[in-house]
C-alpha cells in the first residue's frame, strides 16, 4: 500500500516542473491524480504517471480566472469524484526596476501566484469536505521569506502565499482540511532552465550565484521538493497545519562564506 492509497489529488502548475515530478510521485504511492494546466504536459512524461496512477486526467484552465477554476474543478468531480489533496505550484516568475514596472506585470505575477491560490482554495473546500476532509499545499518560495533585488512583484505574491496559509489553516482546520505550504530555493524547473543551462558570459555568471546562494553548493531537484510535498498531504503530517516548510538548501539559512557574490 502506498503512503496516498485511496487518495486523490489535484495539482496545478502540473504540465512541468515541481508539479510534474509531484504528480509521478504521488502517483506512485498510489494517489489517483488530476492536473491542471494552461500548456498541455509532455505527452510521454504524463504516460508515465498514468502508468502508475489507479487514475489520471489532465485539465486544462489558467488560476487566474474563477470561471476556468470553477469549471476544472466541476470537471475533476465529475471524472473521479472529488478529491482529497489540493497542492497549488502554478506560478510565474517576473518582475523589474519598481520604476519602470508595469501594472500589467504586477497584475499577471499576483494574479497567478497569489490570486490563483485564493481562487482554487475557495472552490477546492467543498469537494475536500464532501469526502470528508484532506489537506492543502501551497507552493511559496523563499522569496516569500527573504528579499531580492528587482522581485517586487514575485516577493509580494510569495510572501503572500506564506500568510494566506496561515489564514486559511484558521478557516478551515477545525473543520477537516490541514493547509500548509512549502518554500522552495531555487529548482531547476524550466523556469529557470535558460540560466542553468548557461555556461558563460552574464547568465552563467548568475547561475553561479544562484548556486552560491544554497549552503549544498547546488540547485534543488524538483523531485526534492515534491518529497516535502508528499509529507504535508499524506497522513504522516496528520499534526500539521498552517506551517511553512523550507526546502532551499539552507539558502535562508544564511550565504555561503567561501564564495565572493559582491565581487569585493
Amino acid at each position: 500500500m502506498g503512503r496516498l492509497s485511496g487518495k486523490i489529488a489535484l495539482l496545478t502548475g502540473a504540465a512541468s516542473g515541481i508539479a510534474a515530478a509531484t504528480a509521478q510521485r504521488f502517483a506512485d504511492e498510489g494517489a489517483a491524480v488530476a492536473g491542471l494546466d494552461v500548456q498541455q504536459p509532455d505527452a510521454a512524461r504524463w504516460k508515465r504517471v498514468e502508468a502508475s496512477a489507479p487514475a489520471a486526467s489532465f485539465h486544462t484552465a489558467s488560476v487566474a480566472s474563477e470561471a476556468q477554476v470553477k469549471a476544472a474543478i466541476a470537471e475533476v468531480v465529475a471524472q473521479h469524484g472529488g478529491f482529497d489533496i489540493l497542492i497549488n505550484a502554478a506560478g510565474v516568475a517576473g518582475g523589474g526596476a519598481l520604476e519602470t514596472l508595469e501594472e500589467d506585470e504586477w497584475d499577471r505575477i499576483v494574479g497567478i501566484n497569489l490570486k490563483g491560490i485564493f481562487l482554487m482554495c475557495k472552490h477546492a473546500v467543498a469537494p475536500i469536505l464532501a469526502r470528508g476532509g484532506g489537506s492543502i499545499v501551497n507552493i511559496a518560495s523563499i522569496e516569500g521569506l527573504v528579499a531580492s533585488e528587482a522581485a517586487t512583484p514575485y516577493g509580494a505574491s510569495k510572501g503572500g502565499v506564506v500568510q494566506l496559509t496561515r489564514n486559511l489553516a484558521v478557516d478551515l482546520t477545525h473543520r477537516g482540511i490541514r493547509v500548509n505550504s512549502v518554500c522552495p530555493g531555487l529548482v531547476e524547473t524550466p523556469m529557470v532552465e535558460m540560466v542553468t543551462s548557461a555556461t558563460e558570459g552574464p547568465l552563467a555568471a548568475l547561475k553561479e550565484q544562484f548556486i552560491g546562494n544554497h549552503l549544498m553548493r547546488r540547485l534543488g531537484q524538483p523531485e526534492e521538493i515534491a518529497n516535502a510535498i508528499l509529507f504535508l498531504a499524506s497522513d504522516e503530517a496528520s499534526f500539521v497545519t498552517g506551517s511553512t516548510l523550507v526546502v532551499d538548501g539552507g539558502w535562508t539559512a544564511g550565504a555561503r562564506t567561501d564564495v565572493d557574490l559582491l565581487g569585493a
